[in-house]
């Protein structure tokens, strides 16, 4: 174990970064830890209610923003780290992260999100020494180093042997109508799928099932676990980088169907395991693909997006 001390900041609603906790603290003397995701705010009265609405309004500022988390710059900013990461650092202040970046020499920032989707992101990059990112073109324009995510699970026995289904799970946005385009495409080859969408009002809707609960990680491994085929419909025009679902395929042998054309740079593409649907106006899954087996990823080539090369290449 090294003797070196981390402090680790994440925004984590589905568990993907309890991993890489694990992980740091495998290797490291300590790691001081808080999910920004799980840190909840309430008001003292009505008056700072109306106080911060008024800010809003008039100046721009979010103060919520500003006192949901100070608690971790208290906590933090008088003492010094080997290493600070910060993962969404765009939801602190300014001033937040002035704190934060006086803790250590080595002040570190990942984003699992494009700054098209989350702008600020842009304008917090100068208070790091590193920015990683797993968008290759925010890497290109903004001068950022790249790396995707992550498999954060163990590799799995190849004993579990999945139905002959496909799964999906996604919030209820411009994707939805080509999610139903890949259900219709499914169904005429006789495929079963468990297609969710979330969203506040209950839907009825003949290929798709609406939910108004998020479904926790537990639940979405377990659909993977019994479903042959993964489906991803990422956020295209927003964002290129690899999701989650691209990595929990690789780690449960999952064959993959994804609108994500940039997933054919990355070394371990292979069409025989991913089906890229490249017209999203015209989907149809090829019976050829649905019917041949999962083919292995390289031993050397799979080890390079684990947990632990991950944090191998942050704290390098």
């Amino acid at each position: 174990m090294q003797n070196r001390k981390i402090l680790f900041i994440t925004f984590d609603m589905s568990g993907y970064y309890d991993s890489i906790r694990t992980e740091l603290e495998s290797r490291f003397e300590k790691v001081a830890y808080y999910n920004t995701a799980k840190i909840s705010f309430r008001y003292r009265n009505i008056f700072q209610r109306a106080q911060f609405f008024l800010s809003k309004i008039f100046s721009g500022k979010n103060l919520k923003r500003k006192y949901k988390y100070q608690s971790i710059i208290s906590a933090e900013e008088a003492k010094t780290y080997d290493m600070a990461l910060v993962i969404r650092p765009d939801v602190f202040t300014d001033g937040q992260l002035s704190a934060l970046r006086k803790t250590t020499k080595n002040f570190i920032a990942y984003y699992h999100d494009s700054i098209s989707n989350i702008p600020r992101k842009k304008n917090v990059i100068r208070f790091f020494d590193r920015v990683y990112s797993y968008e290759k073109k925010d890497v290109a324009k903004y001068n950022l180093t790249f790396l995707p995510n992550f498999i954060y699970l163990e590799p799995q026995p190849t004993c579990l042997i999945p139905e002959n289904c496909a799964f999906s799970v996604m919030s209820n946005d411009y994707r939805v109508e080509i999610l139903r385009k890949v259900a219709r495409s499914l169904a005429s080859s006789g495929m079963q799928y468990r297609f969710f969408v979330m969203d506040d009002k209950p839907k009825n809707d003949s290929l798709l099932t609406f939910i108004q609960k998020r479904m926790n990680n537990a639940e979405v491994i377990t659909d993977i676990q019994n479903c042959k085929f993964i489906v991803d419909i990422h956020k295209f025009g927003i964002q290129d980088g690899l999701t989650f679902r691209v990595f929990e395929a690789m780690a449960y042998r999952r064959k993959l169907i994804t609108t994500n054309a940039n997933i054919k740079t990355y070394d371990f593409y292979d069409p025989n395991n991913i089906f890229v649907i490249e017209n999203v106006n015209e989907v149809e899954i090829p019976r050829s693909f649905l019917e041949s087996d999962y083919r292995e990823i390289p031993p050397d080539i799979y080890r390079k997006y684990t947990v632990e090369n991950w944090v191998n290449i942050i704290t390098s």
